[in-house]
């Protein structure tokens, strides 16, 4: 099992493909296996690398409060340990906001930025609904299979749990691999509370695109308008028929956007 020794604790990584290394941050409770719908697509092009946040699935954990900014901190030791010195980043979700930090403090660590279903946090981020928000903390604060369940309703397009339920479901086996438990997914619920970038992304100097689901109920589309207005030269996709899972409900569309725009910058 490849680990990377990052000081105080160790990550579990993977790298797929050849090429131009491109390194992708996951979100909140999920791992490394999450990938499964890009990592056929971007490793036929790119030399990408996967891995668990600290406490999440086979990497390491000590403990204690988490923040964006440390989790950028890792991602940067990753880095270091792969020898890795402009890598493209994707980030995901809390894996967006991770990236957020990662560009903003360390411009010079990076060629590109794609930052999928994210939000700069604070004040001036688009807040999803009471309803959508209290099934999400419910999920983050129990943890149990119930909870977990009902918050696919936060997660995905409505019409793709009516229509397409086999999609939902696939999600779900992959998450049961290494089921995140209570602890570990409050401290990341409470290092997204304290993640805020607004005033900050314009220091964004990788070219940048942002990416969204059209019905992303948990994180809404008006964040990556945001994000997209604030950081220079940001191009703003949204991909129609998939709301926060839309890297796994709708990976066709979302890939092409994706090696669209990293193939469009050359080098």
């Amino acid at each position: 099992m490849p680990e990377a020794n990052i000081g105080e604790i160790s990550l579990y990584y993977e790298i797929h493909g050849q090429g131009r290394p491109l390194v992708m941050i996951r979100g909140l409770g999920s791992n490394a296996d999450h990938w499964y719908s890009q990592l056929p697509a971007l490793a036929a092009a790119y030399r990408v690398v996967v891995f668990d946040n600290r406490g999440m699935a086979r990497s390491e954990d000590v403990g204690g409060p988490l923040s964006i900014s440390q989790m950028a901190g890792d991602t940067l030791a990753l880095m270091d340990a792969l020898s890795l010195e402009r890598p493209i980043i994707l980030g995901l979700s809390m894996g967006g906001m991770i990236a957020q930090e990662l560009a903003i403090n360390h411009p010079e660590r990076l060629s590109a930025l794609v930052l999928a279903c994210t939000h700069p946090g604070g004040p001036n981020q688009v807040r999803p609904t009471t309803e959508v928000e209290e099934l999400f903390k419910k999920m983050v604060f129990l943890a149990t299979p119930e909870a977990k369940r009902d918050a696919a309703a936060t997660l995905f397009d409505p019409k793709t749990l009516r229509e397409r339920p086999e999609v939902a479901a696939e999600y779900a086996e992959i998450s049961l691999r290494h089921p995140a438990e209570a602890d570990i997914l409050t401290r990341q619920w409470n290092a997204v509370l304290g993640h805020d970038t607004y005033e900050r992304l314009h220091w964004i100097k990788a070219p940048t695109m942002v990416l969204t689901g059209d019905a992303d109920l948990l994180i809404p589309p008006g964040n990556s308008e945001i994000l997209a207005a604030r950081i220079p030269g940001a191009k703003l996709v949204k991909v129609p028929g998939g709301g926060h899972q839309i890297l796994v409900e709708q990976p066709e569309a979302c890939n092409h956007e994706i090696l669209d725009f990293l193939d469009g910058l050359g080098g």
